[in-house]
């Protein structure tokens, strides 16, 4: 097979083979790039084609052939060359990784998935659900339950909840009503018109059996269903639901909301057999004569054990599962005054409580222990004593007679000896204390088992009766499988319903593949139950009171069979839902890390204590979790070499070494300029955005808000390239989804990008005309404002006072739209979908935010933006094109444009053009700005007028130029900056580029959108024109300036006061030891662990800031380490007293003089 890059024939300079498959590389392409773009996957982490390859953490190692040997090297850090052969997996390789995972895992402290997840026997996505009640998306959470248990209903008023048992919320007040959640959201299916309906796959052709119609056997011919088999259900009762329906009374699950969710897997096209008996109507041999491809056995428990006493079947006596069915066949049997039941589970409750119901005067459960080893749940206990059941403890039944018509037990007390293999302790008789009790009927309900009868002759079974499975659920006859109860034994509903889904994937992957591999488990990392976590997580928890089920009175609900609770209203189901705590990682399903774990089966190592880091959310929209870290040093690279600030860096606290801002300061207070591509490229969720998109549901959900959205430019080549999809149609396809998602209106952000133009290219021929202040400097960009804000000030001058398009647009939308809508401003919710983090930074911003009422009220990514779509389960490639709203519905190519590095120069130069040539001009292009290069230097002719340019990306590049213009070097008119290299198509709220080439790739579709559009200049777009005319008057004007322009301020890094206090009472002196790879090798960590034991030793820890710090460009003379501002070379890594001694002792002398 031969694989070939989209690229001309000149640049392909390389064949090589990687895993057998023949590949053409570019020129000077690493292996990892061109196994790329072979579709080749080799795992990565801490790699990003836009900065250098990591050093420090590397898992992309290959094998390379030379002379019949295998040398590992690199594949993201070895160029290709002619006649590689390569390697990716081997088991040398998948050896290597599994144990490199494992070491970089050791310390990495966090949730992957929430513990309620994790405990839950279907694996609901409990966590999600719980969001997006909490947000009020009850579709989306009714979907997210039904992708693991079509009973949402029937668990929410029978499930015993175990997951509720690992809510962290335990640490602080009480658990998550999870199951109240999950009842509100199944009852919200049947209020609907339609109800909810799963996505089928095709048609296999393949048919399955599913004998039983319990909650296993339902559950599996659901999900079989869904896979696109075709399924025969075959039930031995007159009616679907087995223990759900006969053993489970109306007062808890009511007929009707079981026969519902019945209905809704057999309307899915499920053919269903009733009294259909196996081993007498058919067998397992018979269902595959007639040729179906599986079978699932699903027969369940429902057998009742015996007590083994003499008198057991005397008339009068019956079982608790014999009377639960016959009242679920609406039968009422006459039980007498006197009722005792024997059990300690919820059928005795049920029982009890059901012949209260039945008008018995005495009911008594008399159980063998004690009411703390009731298996039964407390609720149960509790509502069956206050409807007048008496419980009678430590009490066995001996024998069972009838005189005279009149029963008679026999009972014996018992006691507690030693625990059993359940862990409750043994109950032992207590000689000689028979006592008798006349009562009219007795209950057995000490336990059910498998009736097997009628799978004898298949030997399927244990001595205990139950079916024997493999881990994939497949019987010792091939190509029947079983779960349920009749597997592990009487369990509860939700286990059954676990079993039948993961049976039902299992039968998938036997029928498609012909094989039965069990799954292969995710990697998940805990830390671990909610009483082992420090208390000192959940310091920041506010207590919130848990909200409990409303239940009729017991007078009321014990006069018939009526439903005795009640479900919640919405408002009562997001408040519960909001208590959640969000225990699971937000980076769970797109986590690097993690996918690497699970791939080569790396299991969590929950031996190794880990030191508690604390989470850093000072920042407005970056939470910093050093716990994830695994100082893959990736986020630095894209700070340092990407966007040219230094915001990060590696530092040691009490031997931990981990990345954070330079001085301790919280992250806002640093030289960071919010650009966020540090968080986009995280592999671990060890730097996460906090969460925007329940504001913007919040708001969704508000009948008195209209929600509207602007598309800035660049999201169309992003959005686009991550879904293959035309460009010319995203915007279009993002309508579409955006409209369904509920937003009332979508504009177009290259609209505002027109009037951005209008203003900034009047201010600047104004400043040209005026001697105002030259070069001019382009403002669009919120980080690189960030930048001259905070380390620039004497830039500001030099800034144009334009407003970025994003800002102009939220201005025009409160101040203009709302009129022309005859709404109130405070109605509107104005929505921005950007490729750039900082604009939630801007958006901020005080001078924006007039009178309480935000020109921007949220800022969504174009990852988020995707985010959204996926969560509510949406593929953008399905939707129906909608149309862009017309009101601000035309925009020019040179709007287009401003999404690339030199798109807002060129745009402007159209504009000044005709405004200096005094002409109209119809055919222009000025390709000197365009391009990658992150400085671009030209003069354009206009007319007479020279106009000298610079187009800067990347602020590395940036300060450059502010140093040329302090020093008076920089000869130029205008300048545009911009913080990501290439501009917004590079933005960190973009998908990360896979490929070299993306970027580029990006450029080019926005340059192609231009040239096909009808419209190239802004001052030709006729909604431009009419804003002027019906609203602001002239560009540069008062009623633009006041609207469309703003001011910049110096801004402080100075942290608070107590902040402030700790750095200066400490005075700290920092000391970098350098971890470069040529510093590494000759024992600079070991040198850095010596300074810190040693300095801990000598109580002068507190004194020191040790910190690893990457290549000191010394690295020839390594180790290195930096003392303040000196570099000492050739550190002995063996001796860290000597070098204390020599350097930091001398050191610290000199502060302590310098403070006296």
């Amino acid at each position: 097979m031969l694989s070939i890059y989209a690229c001309t024939s000149e640049v392909l300079v390389a064949t090589i083979t990687i895993d057998n498959i023949t590949c053409l590389a570019r020129d000077g392409s690493t292996i990892i790039d061109a196994a790329r773009e072979n579709g080749i996957d080799i795992p990565t982490l801490g790699y990003d084609p836009r900065v250098s390859p990591p050093t420090n953490v590397e898992i992309s190692m290959v094998e390379l052939a030379d002379n019949d040997k295998q040398h590992i090297i690199s594949a993201t850090g070895t160029q290709v060359a002619d006649g590689m052969v390569i390697t990716t997996r081997s088991p040398a390789l998948e050896s290597f990784r599994k144990i490199y995972l494992q070491a970089l895992l050791r310390n990495h402290y966090g949730d992957c998935v929430a513990p309620c997840v994790t405990r839950c026997p279907a694996h609901i996505d409990i966590q999600k659900y719980l969001y997006h009640v909490a947000n009020g998306n009850f579709v989306e959470a009714l979907r997210v339950i039904k992708e693991n248990n079509p009973f949402p209903s029937v668990c929410g008023r029978v499930c015993p909840h175990p997951c509720e048992a690992e809510c962290r919320r335990n640490a602080v007040d009480s658990p998550v009503n999870i199951n109240g959640v999950k009842r509100f959201i199944g009852d919200y299916d049947s209020y609907q018109a339609v109800e909810f309906t799963p996505r089928l796959l095709p048609d296999t052709g393949r048919r399955v059996a599913v004998i039983g119609a319990g909650p296993a056997g339902l559950t599996c011919a659901y999900f079989l269903k869904c896979l696109g088999h075709r399924v025969t259900v075959f039930e031995k009762q007159e009616a679907a639901g087995g223990m759900l329906r006969w053993g489970i009374p109306y007062y808890r699950l009511t007929e009707d909301i079981l026969d519902r969710e019945i209905r809704a897997i057999l309307n899915l096209d499920i053919d269903i057999q009733y009294q259909k008996e196996l081993g007498k109507d058919f067998t397992i041999q018979s269902l595959k004569r007639e040729g179906y491809d599986a079978i699932f056995l699903g027969i369940g428990a429902q057998k009742s054990s015996r007590m083994a006493i003499p008198g057991e079947d005397t008339p009068g006596v019956m079982t608790g599962l014999h009377l639960l069915a016959r009242c679920a066949r609406n039968e009422r049997p006459d039980l007498g005054d006197n009722v005792i039941v024997f059990g300690g589970g919820n059928t005795a409750m049920d029982a009890a409580r059901s012949a209260i119901r039945l008008g018995s005067r005495n009911v008594i459960v008399a159980y063998r222990r004690t009411r703390k080893e009731m298996p039964a749940e407390d609720i149960e206990i509790e509502e069956a004593i206050e409807e007048g059941v008496q419980m009678m403890y430590l009490t066995a039944p001996k024998t069972i007679s009838r005189e005279n018509g009149v029963l008679s037990l026999v009972c014996m007390k018992m006691e507690l000896g030693e625990p059993d293999i359940t862990g409750r302790r043994r109950p032992v008789p207590v000689e000689g204390s028979d006592f008798n009790i006349p009562c009219s009927t007795i209950i057995s309900a000490i336990g059910q088992i498998v009736d097997n009868d009628c799978i004898a002759r298949d030997d399927l079974t244990t001595k205990h009766g139950t079916v024997v499975v493999a881990k994939t659920m497949e019987t010792s006859i091939a190509g029947v499988f079983s779960g349920g109860d009749c597997v592990s034994g009487p369990d509860i509903a939700i286990n059954a319903i676990g079993s039948g889904k993961k049976a039902a994937y299992e039968i998938d992957e036997h029928l498609r593949t012909g094989r039965s591999v069990p799954d292969m488990e995710p990697y998940n990392c805990s830390k671990g139950r909610w009483d082992q976590i420090p208390p000192e997580e959940f310091k920041y928890v506010i207590p919130s009171e848990r909200r409990e089920i409303p239940i009729v009175s017991p007078e009321m609900r014990k006069a018939d069979f009526e439903e005795c609770t009640r479900t919640w209203d919405s408002e009562a189901a997001m408040k519960e839902a909001a208590r959640c705590l969000s225990c699971g990682c937000i980076e769970r399903y797109g986590c690097t890390l993690r996918r690497h774990a699970s791939e080569y089966q790396v299991e969590c190592d929950r031996q190794t204590p880990a030191r508690v880091l604390p989470v850093d959310d000072n920042h407005p929209f970056i939470v910093r979790d050093p716990g994830k870290c695994i100082l893959c040093g990736l986020c630095l690279k894209v700070c340092r070499e990407m966007e040219g600030s230094s915001a990060l860096s590696f530092y040691e606290t009490d031997n931990v070494l981990t990345i954070g801002p330079n001085d301790h300061r919280p992250l806002d207070m640093t030289v960071c300029v919010a650009c966020g591509h540090c968080a986009t490229v995280c592999p671990t969720g060890a730097l996460s955005f906090k969460p925007v998109i329940p504001t913007i549901y919040r708001a969704l959900h508000d009948p008195n808000i209209i929600v509207v959205a602007q598309i800035a430019p660049a999201v169309r080549a992003t959005f686009g390239q991550y879904y293959g999809m035309d460009p010319s149609d995203v915007m279009s396809v993002l309508s579409a989804g955006l409209k369904e998602v509920g937003f009332n209106f979508i504009f177009d952000t290259c609209w505002a990008a027109d009037l951005t133009i209008m203003e900034e290219g009047t201010e600047f021929l104004s400043r040209i005309a005026e001697g105002g202040t030259l070069p001019q400097i382009t403002s669009c960009c919120p980080a690189w404002v960030n930048y001259c804000e905070k380390m620039a000030p004497d830039i500001l001058p030099h800034l144009s006072s334009c407003r970025s398009p994003q800002q102009m647009f939220g201005s025009v939308m409160k101040h203009y739209f709302a009129r022309q809508m005859k709404v109130p401003p405070e109605r509107l919710f104005f929505v921005s979908v950007m490729p750039c983090n900082a604009k939630k930074y801007e958006a901020r911003r005080p001078e924006f935010n007039r009178e309480g009422i935000a020109d921007v009220d949220a800022v969504l990514t174009t990852m988020e933006v995707i985010r959204m779509f996926e969560e509510r389960g949406m593929d953008p490639r399905t939707f129906n094109p909608v149309p862009m709203d017309a009101f601000f519905g035309k925009v020019s190519g040179a709007g287009i444009i401003f999404g690339a590095s030199g798109g807002v120069a060129e745009a402007a130069l159209r504009l000044a053009a005709e405004r200096v040539i005094g002409k109209r001009m119809d055919s222009f292009t000025y390709e000197q700005v365009r391009g990658l290069n992150g400085v671009k230097e030209t003069t354009i002719s206009l007319g007479e007028t020279k106009v000298r340019l610079a187009v800067v990306s990347g602020l590395q590049n940036a300060q450059d130029l502010i140093d040329r213009m302090r020093s008076g070097d920089a000869p130029y008119d205008l300048i545009e900056v911009m913080a990501c290299p290439g501009g917004c198509i590079n933005g960190s709220g973009n998908p990360a580029p896979k490929l070299t080439s993306d970027p580029e790739d990006r450029l080019e579709v926005l340059y192609r959108l231009d040239e096909a559009s009808s419209i190239k200049k802004s001052q030709d777009n006729p909604t431009i024109q009419a804003i002027y005319t019906n609203w602001l008057g002239k560009p540069d004007g008062t009623l633009s300036h006041h609207n469309l322009h703003t001011t910049y301020r110096r801004r402080s890094m100075r942290v608070q006061e107590s902040v402030e206090e700790l750095l200066r009472d400490n005075a700290p002196i920092d000391v970098g030891v350098c971890l470069g790879t040529s510093c590494y090798l000759k024992g600079s960590f070991h040198l850095l662990e010596g300074l810190s034991a040693e300095l801990k030793k000598r109580g002068l820890l507190e004194r020191f800031r040790i910190k690893a710090r990457f290549c000191t460009d010394q690295c020839a003379g390594g180790p290195n380490v930096v003392v303040g501002a000196n570099v000492i070379n050739q550190v002995d890594p063996d001796d860290p007293v000597a070098f204390i001694d020599t350097h930091l002792i001398p050191a610290l002398n000199a502060v302590v003089k310098s403070g006296e």
